[in-house]
């Protein structure tokens, strides 16, 4: 009877795990595509499920310890392609928007955004708010290494406490101060109790309604934010619409939901089997999209010029997206594919970092 018992929900996640990735980074591409946007314009204010998702991921796979190598290698996985992306976007916004002005000032915004990673910081050197997550990945799965290493229960259950109640009462209590921690420890802070009951979740079998349910369900709560006109922001802590707990409520249902019919619609839909390599060059493909939709807004037509019938708009955003997802994905596999780019750019570990003597 055992052996017709149906995998656990961690189990199933391990054999899809690269198409759940491309599943999501394709919705972080359509989020961050204007055309969409004029199609759509209220659809996408709630929406936070796509980054929280990757969030979600970092606690799916075993525990994490606190150490001084688990920390470098991470700082080098997730900061070293940031500071990359973010050099290279803060240059060409200097020479394009500053006139190649104001070099102090352009160099002191570079500084504080490399080594803080707060989003407004960000966006004040580069111009690409999205570079926010980086940092903040790198802040949150430190913070997981951390909670695992506590030894004793009443430390993890005061650990627990203290992440369910930041999640409850930081939307109330949320400051402009908080982007100035770094790494975006508040943002980790705010969505850390998600991962722990997510770990949970993980260990369950489910049975196999419960994909097809969970997409029913997500819909319906993600309408329900839509229709409701929530807006919420989680790079810029703009959460305060959290601070009533139905919203804050549907704001988390949606995102469990969203990945447990995302791991189903990853098994069981054929078509989508060539997500995996997008999903396995995630982070490149999410460092580099952005440039494409720039590219294209140059040599085709802006967002903001064009035809606003729905069909045309449509029609324009499924292709920017697809284009720059296949253009991206296409530099990511080179890049990948070479041990020098990718040692140098991508490194996975502080000891595979060319710079590391």
């Amino acid at each position: 009877m055992s052996g017709q018992e149906s995998p656990s929900l961690a189990a199933r996640l391990s054999q899809v795990s690269d198409r759940v990735k491309g599943i999501l980074i394709v919705l972080v591409a359509v989020d961050h595509n204007d055309w969409f946007r004029q199609l759509a314009p209220r659809m996408f204010d709630p929406l936070t499920f796509h980054v929280l998702g990757f969030f979600l991921l970092a606690f799916s796979f075993g525990t994490k310890q606190w150490c001084g190598r688990f920390v470098a290698d991470r700082l080098v996985r997730y900061m070293v392609p940031f500071w990359w992306a973010l050099a290279g976007a803060s240059l060409a916004f200097g020479l394009v928007f500053r006139g190649g002005s104001s070099l102090v000032d352009g160099f002191i915004h570079f500084l504080l955004a490399a080594l803080i990673g707060g989003a407004d910081l960000v966006k004040a050197s580069s111009g690409l708010l999205m570079l926010w997550f980086l940092p903040c990945l790198f802040g949150l799965t430190c913070l997981l290494a951390f909670y695992d290493s506590l030894v004793t229960r009443l430390a993890r259950q005061v650990g627990l406490g203290l992440a369910l109640g930041t999640h409850v009462l930081l939307p109330v209590l949320v400051q402009p101060w908080m982007q100035w921690l770094p790494f975006g420890l508040a943002v980790a802070a705010d969505v850390f109790v998600l991962g722990l009951i997510w770990r949970q979740l993980l260990q369950r079998r489910l049975p196999g309604y419960v994909g097809p349910l969970a997409l029913i369900v997500c819909i319906a709560c993600y309408g329900t934010l839509v229709l409701a006109k929530t807006h919420i922001e989680i790079g810029t802590l703009e959460i305060r619409a959290m601070s009533n707990p139905w919203i804050l409520l549907l704001h988390d249902v949606t995102a469990f939901s969203a990945m447990i019919s995302m791991i189903w619609v990853a098994e069981n839909v054929t078509l989508i089997r060539w997500l995996d390599g997008v999903g396995k060059n995630s982070m490149l493909v999410y460092l580099l999209h952005p440039i494409f939709y720039v590219i294209l807004a140059k040599l085709w037509v802006s967002p903001a010029q064009a035809d606003r019938t729905n069909l045309m708009l449509g029609l324009h955003a499924f292709s920017t997206t697809a284009i720059a997802v296949s253009l991206a994905y296409g530099i990511a596999r080179l890049v990948s594919g070479s041990p020098t780019l990718s040692t140098w750019i991508a490194p996975r570990s502080w000891r595979q970092w060319p710079i590391v003597i």
